[in-house]
């Protein structure tokens, strides 16, 4: 992964370096996404990535997107080098909220009394630079259309999953916390897209990103705290759980600049 990243970087570094003077435009874009294959999927928890080894279900609903993108003149009528750099945020889908919904409330076994509920759920991040290519070709002065083609790599980012139980256990009263803290992942990725440029200023596009699948990483934290006597005993472990692989299509609107 190292090696992508050099790669990656040293390509940022000759499109600026080498084509510093010669850039067109810039371009602001706004998107929603929509997840696709099993980062989208959640049917239950006994197949969720973030809870099961070997699992790929990441249960993500549609988010949205903010995007720049830079694109620099390569000497070729309608072709540019491209460098862009994304954000992307999916919460979770309607199915999985659902299920989160449906774990809370009272709950028996050891407990007496006891009640379980989230004070946190996970929401997906992801962060992708890339450099391609892009092709437009113009109809007349004020309408075009183009295609365009990257590569690179994508930070992922987790957000935490917290859930807190009380009540009475064994007769001591009794709360714990529970917490993963997913660790932050790196992958390839690529992109390409296709949209339509208006009156030179406003473009209007849809574009696919396949973002790579990386492991789930955390740090898990139980801490066990009697509330009579105001004790704390505090377990940390570092399971590995399944893999994310974020894809995603989106509709978009840019503005140039």
């Amino acid at each position: 992964m190292n090696k992508l990243f050099k790669v990656f970087a040293m390509a940022v570094m000759l499109i600026i370096g080498g084509q510093a003077m010669a850039q067109t435009r810039g371009a602001m874009f706004l998107s929603a996404t929509f997840p696709m294959k099993d980062y989208a999927k959640f049917d239950e928890f006994y197949d969720f990535a973030l809870t099961n080894n070997n699992e790929t279900d990441a249960g993500a609903g549609m988010g949205f997107n903010a995007g720049l993108k830079w694109y620099f003149n390569v000497g070729v009528k309608g072709l540019g080098a491209m460098l862009s750099l994304d954000g992307f945020y999916n919460g979770p889908t309607k199915e999985l909220k659902d299920a989160y919904r449906s774990q809370e409330g009272e709950i028996g076994g050891n407990f007496v009394g006891g009640n379980f509920s989230y004070t946190t759920t996970p929401k997906y991040v992801n962060i992708p630079a890339m450099v391609g290519l892009n092709y437009i070709f113009h109809f007349n002065p004020n309408f075009g259309i183009y295609v365009e083609a990257g590569a690179g790599g994508n930070l992922r980012l987790i957000t935490d999953m917290e859930s807190v139980t009380k009540g009475t256990l064994f007769g001591v009263e009794t709360q714990i916390t529970e917490t993963q803290n997913y660790e932050k992942a790196f992958s390839f990725a690529y992109q390409a897209g296709i949209g339509f440029e208006v009156a030179k200023n406003l473009i209007i596009g849809c574009s696919f990103y396949d973002l790579g699948g990386a492991t789930v990483n955390s740090e898990h934290t139980l801490k066990t705290k009697t509330l009579n006597d105001n004790v704390t005993n505090t377990e940390v472990g570092y399971p590995t759980y399944g893999t994310v692989r974020p894809i995603m299509v989106m509709g978009r609107i840019g503005f140039c600049f």
